[in-house]
């Protein structure tokens, strides 16, 4: 009689050891710390139609705030540094986005909008002086994740310098579902 009530408790031990675990995992799924997709990892396309998910097929705006360091005069001077707000979009289907920015890429003059991973890179080339050099490209990121958004300029010497730094949260329009 003892080797059934053992086997009995073994077998109980390993049902409520598979329903635990099926719960954890439909928990974390919930949770969106472990993603199933059907898309191929590492995939650019992938990536960019799992942004588009997100975003919608318009895309989404985001509300960003942000710390401005602008240098007053060379690039080397000492910056004016001050918070500020701003309103940045991604368009996956146009493979583009902007920023209400003070440089090149804006909402009327876009830029080119690449996936990777969960980060979203927008670049557009540039050719204007500021700080006295050339500036040739500017680009900024926003991490899906978390938010982050960095603005960078580069200039015609190859240096890259980040001008606006901050973090940006969706923003939604009422109706809110």
């Amino acid at each position: 009689m003892k080797k059934q009530s053992a086997l009995g408790a073994v077998v109980t031990a390993v049902v409520i050891t598979l329903i635990i675990a099926a719960l954890t995992g439909w928990g974390l799924v919930t949770l969106g710390v472990i993603h199933l997709s059907p898309g191929t990892a590492g995939s650019r396309e992938a990536d960019l139609e799992g942004a588009a998910g997100k975003l919608g097929k318009k895309g989404g705006q985001f509300v960003c705030e942000v710390t401005v360091s602008t240098p007053q005069g060379a690039l080397n001077s000492e910056p004016k540094v001050y918070p500020d707000i701003l309103v940045a979009g991604l368009e996956p289907e146009a493979a583009s986005g902007w920023y209400q920015g003070e440089y090149s890429i804006t909402e009327s003059r876009k830029g080119a909008l690449k996936m990777e991973g969960a980060k979203a890179f927008v670049s557009r080339p540039a050719m204007f002086e500021r700080f006295g050099q050339m500036v040739t490209q500017e680009e900024f990121t926003i991490d899906l994740t978390d938010g982050a958004f960095v603005q960078t300029l580069t200039f015609k010497d190859g240096t890259r310098r980040h001008m606006i730094k901050g973090v940006c949260a969706k923003f939604t329009k009422a109706p809110f579902h």
